[in-house]
C-alpha cells in the first residue's frame, strides 16, 4: 500500500482591505503563535493561504512575520499558496480582471517570501471549469476545491487531471470531515482518514497499485490556533515521529504534488460552490436532494447582492473601455478590485447574509472608481438605455454629475441611487420576510414605488404592514417615451384595481437633471363608475451604514401648512397621521447628516405624508444568530384621489439631492 499524505491548509482572513483592525488582531491571536509552533518543530509542515491587502499589512507593521515565514518557506516548511488578490469571485469576473488578480498576488507573494505560489486556492470554493484557462495562464498549476464538488465516483484522494479548451490544472479535493477536533486523540484521527483511504483503494482500477494518495484539510484561522493552543498539532507530530510504520505523513500540496504524484484521474468539474454558501441557498429555497449550486444561484436567491454585482459588472466595463490616462485608469482598476472581495456579496463566517455594511462599503469603491474616470472635466451627463441588469428587459441609466441611477420597468421604480458626493447607493433596499421581520413584502423596494390603496388598506400600510397589492408596485411598466437628448423618459400600465374591479390606466414620466429628477404621474380611470382610492407614491431610502444602535440615522423635516414639522426618524407616524397631522406636506426633506446629504421631495400640491422606520434582520452564514443587518426608511407621499369615469388626474414630485454641511457623531 502506498503513503497517504496530509495537508493542512490555513485560510486567509478574508475582510476589508481598510480593517487593519482585524489584521493586527489575527496577526497577534493566530499567526504568531502558529508560526512559533513551527519554528520549533522543523518536522511539521502547514500551509497558508494570505490575501493581497493581508501581506500589505504584515510589510508595512509586522515586518517580523514576512521574515518568520519567508525562513521557513526557504526551508521548505511552509507553503503559501495564490489566489485572487482581494479573494473575488473569480466565476462573476471578466476574464481580465480574474487574471490581474491572480497575477497580482503571484507578484506580491514572490516579492515578498521570493518564491511564486505553485497553488491557489478560491473564496468560498466558487468554481467555474472556464477558470482552468486563467488559472492555467497565469503560471498557476494545481487548485484547491472542496470535495463537495467533485462526483462521488472520483473520490479517490488522487489528484484530479481537468482540461478545458486545451488547457490543463491539477485539483487537489480539500475534506472537511476530517477537520480534527483539539480533544480528538492522533490515533483516532489517523485511522478515520485510513480507513476513508481503504475504503477507496478497494473500488480502485487503475494500473498503478498503491498509489501515494493526499488528504487536504481546510483549517480556518481560528481552528488553526486553537489545534495549536490544545497542542493538538505536537502531539499529532509526535506520534507520527515514534510511528515509522504508519502510513500517514505531512506534506505540503506541492511538495506531494512534485515528489509523489504518479496517478491522476481524469474529471471534469463544471461548477459549484462551498457546502457553507450551497446550505445557505438549499434552506431559503425550502428545496431537497440538490446536488450542487453555484454562485448565480445565489445572486439569484438574493437580489441586493445581484444588484451590487450588476454595479460591479457595469464599473468593470467602464474601466477596461477607458482609453485615455493610463495611470488613471490604473487607480482605477485597484478600486474596482477592492470591490470585487467576495465577502461584500455573499455571508461571512462572523456576518449575516444581506449584510448593509458589505454591500455599502462595496458601493463605495465602485462609485471611487467611476468618480476617477470622470475627473477629466469632460464628463457628459446621459440617460441611456440598455439591459444593464442582464433581466432580458431594458433598465435606463442616468449618469449624472451629482449621482448614478437606474430606473426599472418593473414598477417603473428608481432601483439604485449611488451619490457621487458620497459614493453610496441609498437605494440599496432589502425585502422583509416574515420569519425574520415578521411580514412579507410582495414587491421590490425602491424609490417612487406606486401604489393604490383603499382607506382601510391604507390605515395597515402607514402603521408598517403589507396592506393589499397596491397594483402598480408589482406591474411591468412599458416605454412610451424614451428621448436620450431631452433625457425623459415616459412609462405607462393598465391594471385591474381588486377592491371594485376598475381599470386603471397610469403614465409617468421622469425628466432627469443634474440633481435629481422631476416625476410625473397621469391617472385615469377608464372604468364607468368613479374611482375614489388613494394613490400613494413610496421612496425607501436606505441608512447607508446602519449600524444597530443611535448613531447614525437621518433627520426628518417636513413643511406641513406652511409649519416645519419635525419628524421622529425613530418611530412610525401612524400616531401622527391618526392626529389629523402630516396631510398638507408641501416639502419633505430627509437628511442624512452624517454623511453630508439631503434627499428633498417636493411635491406639485398640498399630500399626506407617512414614514415607517424599518429595520431588516438575518441569520448568519452558520445559521443560528438572528441579527440587524439593514434598515430603510419607507418615505410615501399621498394624495385622495376621486376620478369620474373616463377622466384623469395629474400629481408630480420634484426630487432634488443637495449637499449639507455633516454633522460628527
Amino acid at each position: 500500500m502506498g503513503s497517504i499524505y496530509v495537508s493542512f491548509i490555513v485560510k486567509s482572513v478574508s475582510v476589508n482591505a481598510e480593517n487593519n483592525e482585524l489584521f493586527e488582531k489575527s496577526y497577534q491571536s493566530v499567526y504568531k503563535p502558529i508560526l512559533k509552533f513551527l519554528y520549533s518543530h522543523p518536522s511539521f509542515p502547514l500551509t497558508f493561504k494570505f490575501t493581497g491587502p493581508q501581506l500589505q499589512f504584515y510589510k508595512r507593521r509586522k515586518n517580523e512575520i514576512i521574515t518568520l515565514v519567508r525562513e521557513l518557506t526557504d526551508r521548505k516548511q511552509i507553503e503559501v499558496l495564490g489566489g485572487a488578490y482581494h479573494d473575488a469571485l473569480l466565476p462573476l469576473l471578466n476574464s481580465i480582471d480574474r487574471n490581474g488578480q491572480i497575477d497580482e498576488l503571484t507578484s506580491e507573494i514572490r516579492q515578498t517570501f521570493g518564491k511564486r505560489p505553485r497553488g491557489m486556492t478560491l473564496f468560498q470554493d466558487c468554481w467555474d471549469s472556464s477558470l482552468v484557462n486563467n488559472i492555467h495562464n497565469c503560471g498557476i498549476e494545481y487548485v484547491i476545491l472542496s470535495s463537495s464538488l467533485i462526483q462521488d465516483n472520483k473520490k479517490t484522494f488522487l489528484p484530479i487531471f481537468m482540461s478545458d479548451l486545451g488547457k490543463s490544472i491539477d485539483i487537489f479535493a480539500s475534506y472537511d470531515e476530517f477537520i480534527p477536533d483539539s480533544q480528538q486523540l492522533s490515533e483516532e484521527f489517523i485511522w478515520n482518514i485510513e480507513k476513508a483511504v481503504m475504503k477507496a483503494e478497494k473500488k480502485d482500477s487503475f494500473l498503478q497499485l498503491d498509489a501515494d494518495r493526499i488528504v487536504v484539510i481546510n483549517l480556518t484561522a481560528e481552528t488553526a490556533l486553537e489545534l495549536t493552543n490544545s497542542k493538538w498539532f505536537e502531539k499529532l507530530d509526535k506520534y507520527l515521529q515514534t510511528s515509522p510504520d504508519c502510513r500517514v505523513k505531512l506534506t505540503t500540496p506541492n511538495d506531494f504534488r512534485t515528489k509523489n504524484v504518479k496517478t491522476r484521474i481524469q474529471s471534469y468539474i463544471p461548477v459549484g460552490i462551498s457546502n457553507e454558501i450551497s446550505n445557505i441557498i438549499q434552506t431559503d429555497r425550502n428545496e431537497k436532494n440538490r446536488f450542487l449550486y453555484s454562485i448565480y444561484d445565489f445572486l439569484y436567491t438574493y437580489s441586493p447582492s445581484m444588484k451590487l454585482y450588476n454595479r460591479m459588472m457595469y464599473i468593470s466595463l467602464l474601466v477596461n473601455q477607458y482609453k485615455t490616462d493610463k495611470m488613471r485608469k490604473k487607480a482605477a482598476r485597484e478600486k474596482l478590485w477592492l470591490a470585487q472581495n467576495g465577502a461584500y456579496l455573499l455571508a461571512t463566517a462572523k456576518e449575516p447574509v444581506d449584510n448593509n455594511l458589505n454591500r455599502q462599503q462595496a458601493y463605495k469603491y465602485l462609485s471611487e472608481a467611476e468618480k476617477m474616470l470622470r475627473s477629466e472635466g469632460d464628463f457628459v451627463e446621459s440617460l441611456t438605455s440598455f439591459d444593464y441588469d442582464n433581466d432580458g428587459i431594458p433598465e435606463y441609466v442616468c449618469r449624472m454629475e451629482q449621482y448614478f441611477a437606474y430606473i426599472s420597468l418593473n414598477g417603473g421604480a428608481v432601483r439604485e441611487l449611488d451619490i457621487m458626493k458620497n459614493l453610496c447607493n441609498y437605494a440599496d433596499n432589502l425585502k422583509r420576510r416574515a420569519i425574520f421581520d415578521g411580514f412579507d413584502d410582495d414587491y421590490e423596494r425602491g424609490i417612487f414605488i406606486d401604489h393604490l390603496f383603499t382607506s382601510e388598506q391604507f390605515k395597515n400600510y402607514s402603521g408598517g404592514e403589507p396592506a393589499g397589492d397596491g397594483v402598480f408596485s408589482r406591474i411591468q411598466y412599458s416605454e412610451l417615451k424614451y428621448s436620450q437628448s431631452h433625457k425623459e423618459l415616459q412609462l405607462c400600465a393598465r391594471a385591474v384595481w381588486k377592491p371594485t374591479g376598475q381599470t386603471v390606466y397610469l403614465r409617468k414620466k421622469y425628466v432627469i437633471n443634474s440633481t435629481g429628477m422631476y416625476v410625473q404621474y397621469i391617472i385615469k380611470n377608464e372604468s364607468d363608475k368613479t374611482l375614489g382610492a388613494k394613490f400613494a407614491v413610496e421612496s425607501n431610502i436606505s441608512n447607508i451604514f446602519f449600524k444597530n444602535d443611535d448613531k447614525n440615522g437621518f433627520n426628518i423635516e417636513t413643511v406641513d401648512n406652511g409649519e416645519v414639522f419635525i419628524v421622529n426618524s425613530k418611530k412610525s407616524t401612524k400616531s401622527i397621521n391618526e392626529s389629523g397631522k402630516l396631510k398638507n406636506i408641501q416639502v419633505v426633506r430627509m437628511s442624512d447628516q452624517t454623511n453630508g446629504i439631503s434627499l428633498v421631495f417636493e411635491p406639485n400640491e398640498k399630500c399626506g405624508y407617512c414614514m415607517n422606520p424599518i429595520i431588516f434582520n438575518r441569520k448568519g452564514i452558520t445559521g443560528e444568530e438572528i441579527k440587524p443587518v439593514s434598515m430603510t426608511y419607507e418615505s410615501t407621499l399621498f394624495w385622495d384621489i376621486n376620478v369620474g369615469p373616463g377622466m384623469e388626474t395629474e400629481k408630480s414630485i420634484n426630487f432634488t439631492i443637495i449637499p449639507v454641511k455633516k454633522i460628527k457623531n
